[in-house]
């Protein structure tokens, strides 16, 4: 730990990108590479994964030091989305280019208006950034906290987490016919009403404003709606999805809010589940380039070995980490994007390991400027933004209904003009630092 900050989700971080972009990187150079990632180990969904419980972990921490939902998605929307426009107008422009082309069938308006959303692998429309599939999933797992909070729901994670785990160990038994696994909104339409009728019966007697009502039915229909016609079967979804909610878990247990034994027993669970469904689930589509055909412990090796590389640096999240690696953290999020322009330019005809190491060299390089000129720059943008609500909101906070005093102290490396709490006692943020700092103090 370093100045309040654990240091051990940057870490985490910038491996997890790294890993991403070498094996996409390493894959145009060596077919090899692709076809031990297919039936062996899968590095680029390892470092998936790691963000995915680094996820779940760092944005319940962001909504309750903030305490109010438009703030958090005023921060998400400029955290996110001015490197992610950026490198998508770099993309749709290399597809002028000899260099690199759409996917054949790639409608130019709508399909790069659907882009610009991050949900289009919900759409099932070709990916512009193909990295960019997960980041639809990261969505959805912002939007379901989002109910979450408004229903005063958002320290059950436990149960949640067990929940998405039973759901995918269901899902993916071999008892399950196939099309249970893939269903989807145009194969089941009652399936889709029936749900949204059950949403609006459990969630709209809990929320009490009509406005609140209107907000939080909205955003349940679009998860659901969304999730029932992602690409990939439902059973791993699910899994995506509890994985996230092992890393809230895990923050719960941080912040003393859930016992040692229930966090331990939550990711025991998880490990465990995620074993048995792929072991129940056949995986029997060939790679289609080296036509390999993928074991059924291939992706659990890759789920359990990114879960067991969280819960290591997870026990060791006091200690400091070497400079390098809190950098690459910092700096994860362009290396994830950018790795997919690299992978757009032609190729020079030398070495195939001095290829790959320009390659890697020069995502980096790619990485950094895109930092420090337009993502950190769009994160000051939104923190001024963040600053001005809160002038005109009289510097209240808007907080989950259901929520009780009593949560941890964030210690802050300087006071804020009005000190505001939300309704878990946390203090404010300090804007001027990283979403990531931590409370290093407790009561």
């Amino acid at each position: 730990m370093r100045n309040g900050r654990l240091e051990f989700l940057d870490a985490l971080r910038g491996v997890a990108a790294l890993t991403v972009a070498v094996q996409h990187l390493a894959e145009v150079i060596w077919p090899g590479v692709l076809e031990f990632s297919h039936i062996w180990w899968r590095p680029g969904e390892f470092g998936v994964l790691v963000f995915f419980i680094c996820s779940g972990f760092i944005i319940p921490a962001s909504m309750e030091r903030r305490g109010d939902l438009k703030e958090f998605w005023i921060g998400r929307a400029f955290r996110l989305f001015p490197l992610y426009l950026a490198v998508l107008g770099i993309g749709l422009l290399l597809y002028a280019t000899p260099w690199a082309a759409p996917a054949p069938g790639y409608r130019v308006v709508s399909d790069t208006l659907l882009n610009t959303t991050m949900l289009q692998v919900f759409a099932n429309r070709p990916l512009v950034i193909g990295a960019s599939w997960t980041l639809g999933y990261e969505m959805v797992f912002y939007l379901t906290m989002t109910v979450l909070f408004m229903l005063g729901w958002h320290r059950r994670s436990a149960g949640i987490s067990m929940g998405l785990m039973v759901s995918a160990l269901v899902l993916g038994s071999t008892l399950v016919p196939a099309y249970l696994q893939q269903t989807q909104i145009r194969s089941w339409p009652a399936v889709v009403f029936g749900l949204i009728a059950l949403a609006v019966v459990v969630i709209a007697p809990r929320l009490k404003s009509g406005a609140e009502r209107s907000v939080g039915l909205t955003i349940t229909v679009a998860v659901l709606l969304l999730m029932l016609n992602r690409p990939h079967d439902l059973w791993f979804a699910m899994l995506l999805l509890g994985s996230m909610f092992v890393g809230t878990a895990l923050y719960r247990y941080d912040i003393g809010q859930l016992s040692g034994r229930t966090a331990a027993g939550v990711f025991s669970f998880a490990f465990v589940s995620i074993i048995v469904v792929q072991f129940c689930y056949h995986v029997g589509a060939a790679e289609p380039i080296t036509g390999a055909v993928p074991r059924w412990w291939t992706e659990a090796l890759t789920f359990c070995s990114a879960y067991a590389v969280f819960g290591v640096l997870f026990l060791l999240r006091r200690f400091s980490y070497p400079r390098v690696f809190v950098y690459l953290g910092t700096i994860s999020y362009s290396v994830y994007l950018g790795h997919a322009l690299v992978l757009m330019l032609p190729l020079p005809s030398v070495a195939p390991l001095l290829l790959f190491a320009g390659m890697v060299g020069f995502t980096l390089l790619l990485a950094a400027v895109t930092y420090h000129g337009i993502e950190k720059p769009g994160q000051l943008v939104g923190r001024k933004v963040i600053s001005r609500y809160r002038a005109r909101s009289g510097g209240t906070a808007t907080v989950p209904p259901g929520a009780t005093p009593g949560g941890p102290v964030i210690s802050e490396a300087a006071a804020a003009p009005t000190l505001r709490t939300d309704a878990l006692g946390v203090a404010p943020v300090d804007e001027r630092t990283s979403e990531l700092s931590h409370p290093v103090s407790r009561i």
